[in-house]
């Protein structure tokens, strides 16, 4: 009867190809010497796992990302060198694919589950807010189209580049002339995927954020703002800057200690402004007042020429839909709204053009809610300032812990710690 070690090498590394996550492979190298030997021999089926695993024209998003962590030195020869392999020659990327270790493909497939499950999330939540819109013909369960999945992902991983590229400069400087080559080859309407990106990412971080930052002690002593959105919130642009596995173990985690240990970690972390970079736009004329509607499609195209990773995309989807949004408004406005939080939030510029026609969704985008769920969530800021006051007393007096309105019983006080 064949045993594992009598298994022939082909058969082993063509067992191991069928391995859906790259993760699966370090343990199965560690079952037997045999599987370890198969696959000295063909070291490359790790990487072809991993291609399995994420779409082709997201790896070299992915190697950016993971570059990106350790880039050195960081400074703007390295930063624009990195973005303009990935604009220009993505496939240079790819081509290291089959060099890199095991641990860093692992790596990258951690990020891409993390960033699959987010972005997932994300579609199946706006299409939940546009079934249930005023007079929404939009029904049943979501299935998206391929090119709609590979737009969600790329943008949480253009997010998380961002933040890996940039969240370690001085937030007291100018922004960097290499933070504008990031935006250079996007047109306004795939940086109102990133803005629609990081609302999400922001309105999940205030979930899973809100009984620690609305009832600790210590949080209420530091006064950390658990209300304010965006660009005028530093501790949420704190937190957001850690990335997308930051905020996913921020949700996955059950536990009130658990959460603020992971809040606390990042005092001293590098942070960046993503909300103000897409709400400055780099164009050089912004005196101009022109609105949209008086640009033709061949005006929009010599302002905005796609490169060769932007060829990968070529449904009007996104374009359509930010046009409607966007058409009474001058260029210096073309992205990053605030009263276009409603719509950001139906991720109205991820939709493929057949689905749009399809649902009439154009009509539905027109009438959408100017505020989003993340504005509306919590709004009462005096009860915010009161209970600032209030933990903050409790503080002084050496109280600890979790504190409630009219409830102190969860309070833990320097004699009881004693054991007193």
């Amino acid at each position: 009867m064949a045993t594992l070690t009598t298994i022939p090498c082909e058969i082993m590394i063509s067992i191991l190809r069928e391995l859906g996550n790259v993760r699966f492979l370090l343990p199965s190298l560690l079952t037997c010497r045999h599987v370890y030997s198969c696959f000295k021999e063909n070291p490359g089926v790790a990487a072809e796992i991993l291609q399995r695993q994420i779409p082709p024209a997201i790896i070299p998003y992915s190697i950016a990302v993971l570059e990106a962590s350790h880039l050195s030195p960081r400074n703007e020869t390295s930063v624009i060198g990195l973005l303009d392999t990935l604009y220009t020659q993505p496939s240079k990327f790819t081509g290291r694919l089959r060099t890199m270790p095991v641990p860093l493909l692992t790596r990258m497939g951690h990020t891409h589950e993390v960033i699959h499950e987010l972005a997932t999330d994300f579609a199946s939540s706006a299409w939940t807010r546009l079934s249930k819109d005023q007079g929404s013909e939009v029904a049943g369960s979501l299935v998206l189209s391929s090119s709609e999945y590979l737009r969600f992902c790329r943008a949480f991983y253009r997010v998380e580049l961002y933040f890996r590229l940039f969240c370690y400069r001085d937030p007291s400087t100018p922004v960097p002339p290499h933070e504008d080559r990031f935006f250079s080859n996007q047109p306004p309407w795939e940086k109102e995927q990133l803005a629609s990106v990081l609302d999400f990412l922001e309105l999940k971080l205030s979930k899973a954020s809100h009984d620690v930052l609305a009832h600790d002690i210590e949080f209420g002593e530091l006064g950390i703002d658990y209300i304010t959105t965006g660009e005028n919130n530093q501790f949420r642009q704190l937190w957001l800057s850690q990335g997308v596995d930051f905020v996913h173990r921020l949700m996955s985690e059950s536990s009130y200690d658990g959460k603020k240990a992971l809040l606390k970690s990042a005092f001293n972390a590098g942070t960046v402004d993503l909300y103000d970079s897409l709400m400055s736009p780099s164009e050089t004329d912004l005196d101009d007042d022109r609105p949209l509607s008086s640009y033709t499609d061949e005006d929009l195209a010599a302002l905005y020429s796609p490169t060769e990773s932007q060829n990968q995309d070529t449904d009007k989807g996104p374009f359509e839909a930010w046009r409607v949004a966007f058409d009474p408004l001058p260029r210096s406005a073309w992205a990053m709204l605030t009263n276009n939080s409603g719509l950001r939030e139906r991720a109205y510029v991820f939709w493929d053009l057949d689905r749009i026609e399809t649902y009439g969704m154009e009509k539905l985008f027109e009438n959408a809610p100017e505020d989003s769920e993340l504005q509306l969530a919590y709004i009462n800021t005096d009860e915010m300032d009161e209970s600032f006051k209030q933990r903050s007393k409790i503080w002084q007096k050496g109280g600890r812990g979790y504190w409630s309105k009219n409830d102190e019983s969860r309070i833990v006080w320097p004699a009881q710690k004693d054991g007193n």
